[in-house]
């Protein structure tokens, strides 16, 4: 789902809202990585099997891959959302995401490769988000 079509089914708020709670969901996933490649890293007996100590190494790697991806990914979400919340706030009577969608288009080289045309309900005044 785009970003606009989420602004005009569930509002501003709630977009930012699910944004947080998913870069938190990678966050945890990552921390939980973490502790597996630990584990793995802490289990490793040199005297068993090359075939043993092949698949700890395996794990371990595994996790640790895994540990980075969902830190890359939580750092891209919370950054994307903290850059958006700024751009939610009217320019002329500072209400907080008090905004309707107008139109939207496709903007390359933009944070969301869309830039979205906003009214604020207050005031009435119009700018972008993007």
């Amino acid at each position: 789902m785009s970003f606009d079509d989420a602004l005009r089914q569930r509002g501003f708020r709630r977009w930012y809202e699910r944004q947080l709670i998913e870069s938190h969901a990678y966050l945890v996933t990552g921390f939980l990585a973490l502790v597996m490649m630990a584990v793995a890293l802490e289990v490793i007996e040199f005297r068993s099997s090359a075939a043993n100590l092949l698949f700890l190494v395996a794990v371990a790697g595994a996790g640790g891959l895994v540990c980075v991806i969902a830190w890359r990914k939580f750092s891209a979400t919370l950054f994307r959302a903290e850059a958006l919340a700024e751009q939610a706030v009217c320019p002329s009577c500072g209400a907080y995401a008090r905004f309707g969608v107008i139109s939207a288009h496709n903007a390359p080289g933009t944070l969301l490769g869309r830039i979205v045309h906003v009214r604020c309900r207050q005031c009435a005044r119009d700018w972008q988000i993007g």
